[in-house]
């Protein structure tokens, strides 16, 4: 059973791997779909991810908990109700140790990555605009 530690630290070093420094999403369901996007390319421990429709949009279930996990491991900044999204406090080093112990190369690590916050973005940007024009 994958625990929700290593959970998050796949997460944090592929957003830190594909991100460039930016901010990673806590609100608005866009982690969520992001991950959803991804779900048949998400490496070992995220290709366990369990998602389904609410009343607010797709969730993936776990979630939450991997991002507590994350703020209690200290990779990523303190909780705030009023943020919408978090810092992750890894450095590409450490992200690239943790891609290889989990047994991808750096190249699939960084591209999943990438591929993870472009979607992202993607959904963050739709969503401005779906509120622009509301």
């Amino acid at each position: 059973m994958t625990g929700r530690y290593d959970q998050a630290e796949m997460l944090a070093a592929l957003w830190t791997l594909g991100a460039n420094g930016k901010l990673m999403p806590t609100s608005h369901g866009i982690l969520d779909r992001a991950l959803h996007a991804m779900a048949p390319k998400l490496p070992q421990p995220l290709s366990t991810l369990k998602f389904s429709v609410t009343g607010v949009g797709l969730r993936c279930f776990e979630l939450p908990d991997i991002l507590l996990a994350a703020q209690e491991a200290m990779l990523t900044s303190e909780p705030n109700p009023t943020y919408l999204s978090t810092l992750v406090n890894l450095s590409k080093d450490e992200a690239d140790v943790i891609a290889i112990r989990h047994g991808l190369s750096l190249n699939e690590a960084r591209s999943i990555g990438k591929s993870l916050f472009d979607h992202a973005s993607k959904i963050k940007d739709e969503g401005h605009r779906d509120r622009a024009f509301a």
